[in-house]
């Protein structure tokens, strides 16, 4: 996307006397292809083909005054109309000297963000997404699955990040996904940056398939399971991952919405049990949430969030990382680039030996109703699998309840290796209660 408007509207300003003293840019632009599949019709009115493009500019402007002011640039704005863009972000400008950051040159590192075939695929080839419709058709075919729907995108993009103090990095990177969901309930998909291995992508589709079948017959009346919960890691991306980075969050930490103050970071004191850890490595080849820069221009690197149980600093942009007096971390773009887990892994077969008698829990909803602070929650399971002495015995919907700091430090925790995920599961210990 070219910048140049932008900075000759600088330059304009500046003769007026609206003096920008600093700035940074971030400007993205993306071609995209993308199907839908509504009630198994593909690219129909509901579901169409598309190939589209975007564009947007991220600034972070400071005035002579010092205000500064934060937002966004459509690329109609910038190429028609940004001499009032301009204007319109100064009269919002508000006083903030801890947002008044702006990066100059840097060394980044290499990191793998592109693969040539969702390139093309971005461009409106469709060879792979015709192959693999075409592996989910053949699937659902089968009597027992009544409908699906779904969909396939491909794209491609850039990124660069400009400033007034010389910084200037650019980067290109490519992007991929599928998700279908079968008989209008369970779903499952993938994301990268490149397409996994057609031998990935129908082994994930038949575990799907296999899920949806076992949630086809309910589960033996007047069943009672125990308070043995195994989370499926959708599950906990969706809720436990969630809450800890919303509660790691350098914002939450700096205004006190934090389950964690501030003198909790670097402390000796254990606030899980002692082999729990989070980290994010944003320099992972071909993931989604990989990247060589964020679009404030800080480097990526590794961040080590949560070690041995203890918190060792909280998720920084360079507003809060000058704030809290701390360095800025990597930012969670996407749950591929985050590791979760604990000293011992151990794989599905023993965890469901060791579930016998309670359930697996395939989905949960209320997520965004719990409270992040104190931990508390009770979420529906709808989705959920009694476990027997020799694997799924029916389904069961019910309703899970607990405290999930209390659950962080369980001896009975533990974390479940499942076949094609980044996240793992959880084993624990929770208030089961069927609905």
């Amino acid at each position: 996307m070219d910048l140049a408007p932008v900075l000759d509207a600088f330059a304009r300003a500046r003769r007026r006397g609206a003096d920008v003293r600093a700035w940074s840019l971030h400007a993205t632009a993306t071609r995209r292809a993308s199907l839908g599949i509504k009630d198994g019709q593909a690219g129909n009115a509901h579901a169409p083909f598309t190939l589209s493009e975007s564009a947007a500019v991220q600034y972070l402007l400071v005035w002579g005054n010092g205000r500064v002011s934060r937002g966004a640039w459509e690329r109609r704005q910038v190429a028609d109309g940004i001499d009032r863009a301009l204007d319109d972000a100064r009269l919002a400008a508000y006083d903030d000297p801890d947002a008044a950051c702006v990066l100059g040159p840097a060394v980044f590192p290499p990191v793998e963000l592109h693969a040539a075939a969702a390139a093309r695929a971005a461009e409106g080839d469709a060879a792979d997404i015709a192959e693999r419709l075409a592996a989910v058709r053949e699937l659902v075919a089968r009597p027992r699955f009544r409908t699906w729907s779904g969909s396939f995108s491909s794209a491609e993009g850039t990124s660069r990040v400009l400033s007034s103090a010389g910084l200037d990095a650019s980067s290109a990177g490519t992007a991929t996904s599928w998700h279908v969901t079968l008989n209008g309930e369970i779903g499952d998909g993938f994301g990268a940056r490149r397409s996994e291995t057609r031998d990935a992508f129908l082994a994930r589709l038949g575990r799907l398939a296999a899920l949806t079948e076992a949630l086809g017959q309910d589960a033996a009346p007047g069943r009672a399971p125990g308070d043995t919960v195994l989370l499926h890691p959708r599950v906990v991306e969706a809720y436990v991952v969630a809450t800890l980075l919303a509660n790691l969050e350098g914002s939450a930490v700096a205004h006190g919405q934090s389950h964690f103050d501030r003198s909790a970071f670097g402390s000796d004191s254990p606030a899980f049990r002692e082999d729990v850890e989070l980290r994010i490595d944003p320099l992972l080849p071909l993931r989604l949430g990989s990247y060589a820069f964020t679009g404030e221009g800080v480097p990526g690197a590794p961040s080590t969030l949560v070690e041995r149980g203890r918190l060792v600093r909280p998720v920084l942009d360079l507003k809060y990382a000058k704030r809290l007096g701390l360095a800025p971390t990597a930012q969670p773009g996407a749950m591929d680039t985050l590791h979760f887990g604990g000293a011992e892994t151990i794989g599905l077969g023993e965890a469901l030996d060791r579930a016998a008698g309670g359930v697996l829990v395939l989905s949960v909803l209320g997520v965004h109703t719990q409270d992040p602070l104190s931990g508390d929650f009770s979420l529906s399971a709808p989705q959920a699998l009694y476990v027997g002495p020799h694997g799924f015995a029916g389904r069961l919907r019910a309703t899970i309840s607990g405290n999930l700091f209390e659950i962080l430090r369980q001896d009975a925790l533990a974390f479940v290796a499942f076949e094609g995920e980044t996240t793992p599961g959880l084993l624990v210990r929770c208030r089961l209660a069927p609905s």
